[in-house]
């Protein structure tokens, strides 16, 4: 019988699902939060479902994994490319279990593909190709893909959630997941979590909308339907979410300030009416492709097209003069530092720009919450490869890493909501003391998993186990060596991964 449920709501933050229960849309969760003891959870930097779920299931940073962001920036070529789950240089908490004897299920978890091993089941997350009739497999054993696709009419993802099949094939893919969970949960099963990854995605399209208030309402009913009796029950998300208003375009700062070479594809005479009007219009970067031809007349569709405006984060790589380039940036903070390039001047550099960055203000208040070097946010061994630079957004912010003709921007992607640092954590189960507990960490999840099961904690985590939710605590702490994991291969540069991740809203 299963002992421990962890179930991850990708972009769940208190403040939004405090809202939806004093409603009284979420009768199921709000029972289980008197009953539980809950927390605020800080993500990792950058709070991004990439790298953050594999973070909270093998409780380390970034700089432990080798994976900061989408895409991976490779410094000797000015490439990007991406991860999968053959990037990652670790192992995760259902290796650990394994190891004392026990049995995990492993469902959605996103950056998972291509499965590896485990014993028990692994069933891929966002990140692997949509659909099921591929040639790798999507799970471990591969044969439980065919069931997948019989019984419970499994995809990986949807096209678009914003037209009205796609939002309710974004419903049935939520069903789907805790349709099989319920089946898992009957199985034997030692440790089983489930991650909902399309509720973010709902979230950065609709905000708090009607549209993210249905799914959260079926999220609470699939709950009230789970049987959870001498279960510990672990709720949390990989990162937050909260109101996008303003946008600071951090590469179009870069060009502007000589840090970015450019191609000499982009003309900002014949851009400013063009990209305007379709602001006035209100569309994102993605959507201003696929619909200018139909809102605008022709001659000023024209424009828009010689002026190459706006450049979406997916065709950096194509456009970046990377040989003459000091700094490049992606979306939601990291920022890289050509050092082959600046030689000597690489510390005295990034001192310059982090100094510029920091200062930046909009009608009086700054942009950015925080500029920090990478060894003051990472340790590890994989610290050298992060990003030079990690940014913050001030509440309200968001940083595109596409570029447009403005720094600052009334909101320019898809996105009506955006990640936030602070995410939810929720404990319950017969061991647990209800109430209210400090903020906790993403990697303390992991942990806490391997306490309650009485397993040792590798020590080379990051993450506490949260001790001060359970009456009685948890035992003995005890230590292990790490499990190092099987070489895998390198990851494939996906261009699939990079269409789908455009389509979300990541790459705009």
């Amino acid at each position: 019988m299963t002992q421990v449920l962890s179930i991850g709501l990708d972009g769940a933050a208190w403040h939004k699902l405090d809202r939806l229960m004093a409603a009284g849309d979420l009768p199921n969760l709000a029972a289980l939060v008197e009953e539980g003891a809950r927390a605020p959870l800080r993500s990792v930097d950058p709070p991004v479902t990439c790298p953050a779920w594999r973070c909270s299931t093998s409780g380390k940073n970034p700089g432990k994994l080798g994976v900061y962001w989408w895409l991976n920036l490779d410094r000797a070529s000015g490439e990007l490319t991406s991860p999968d789950a053959r990037s990652f240089a670790t192992a995760d908490v259902w290796d650990y279990l394994a190891a004392e004897g026990k049995r995990s299920a492993v469902v959605n978890v996103p950056m998972t593909y291509p499965p590896e091993p485990v014993d028990g089941l692994m069933v891929s997350g966002f990140g692997a190709p949509f659909g099921v009739d591929l040639d790798r497999s999507i799970t471990h054993p591969p044969d439980v893909q065919e069931r997948l696709a019989a019984e419970y009419d499994w995809d990986i993802g949807v096209d678009d959630v914003t037209t009205a099949e796609g939002l309710e094939r974004a419903y049935d893919l939520i069903d789907s997941r805790f349709e099989l969970l319920g089946d898992l949960l009957e199985a034997d099963y030692d440790y089983l979590h489930l991650t909902v990854f399309y509720i973010n995605v709902l979230q950065h399209k609709y905000g708090d909308g009607p549209e993210t208030r249905e799914a959260w309402r079926r999220i609470d009913e699939h709950l009230g339907r789970l049987d959870d009796e001498d279960v510990l029950t672990i709720l949390y998300s990989d990162h937050g979410h909260d109101t996008v208003d303003r946008t600071f375009v951090v590469n179009r700062y870069l060009i502007e300030n000589g840090y970015l070479s450019f191609d000499t594809g982009l003309s900002d005479s014949a851009s400013g009416g063009a990209y305007s009007l379709l602001k006035r219009l209100s569309l994102s970067p993605r959507r201003m492709a696929k619909l200018a031809k139909a809102v605008l007349p022709a001659s000023v569709y024209d424009d828009l097209v010689t002026s190459g405006y706006p450049v979406p984060t997916s065709e950096l790589s194509a456009r970046v003069d990377w040989e003459h380039t000091t700094a490049l940036a992606v979306s939601q903070g990291p920022v890289y530092l050509n050092r082959e390039a600046l030689g000597d001047r690489y510390e005295s550099v990034r001192d310059d720009l982090a100094a510029e960055l920091s200062a930046l203000t909009v009608d009086g208040e700054p942009v950015l919450d925080d500029v920090s070097p990478a060894e003051e946010v990472y340790t590890g061994e994989y610290v050298d490869d992060a990003p030079d630079l990690m940014l913050v957004a001030a509440d309200g912010w968001e940083i595109y890493g596409g570029v447009t003709p403005s720094v600052f921007e009334t909101q320019v992607t898809s996105w009506t909501s955006g990640n936030h640092p602070r995410g939810m954590l929720l404990l319950h189960g017969d061991e647990v003391e209800p109430g209210t507990l400090a903020e906790r960490s993403l990697l303390d999840v992991m942990p806490t998993v391997l306490r309650y099961l009485d397993c040792p904690v590798p020590d080379d985590v990051d993450g506490e186990a949260v001790t001060d939710a359970f009456a009685d605590g948890l035992g003995r702490r005890r230590t292990r060596p790490p499990l190092q994991p099987d070489p895998a291969g390198d990851a494939d540069d996906s261009d699939e991964l990079k269409r789908r991740l455009e389509d979300l809203g990541y790459l705009e």
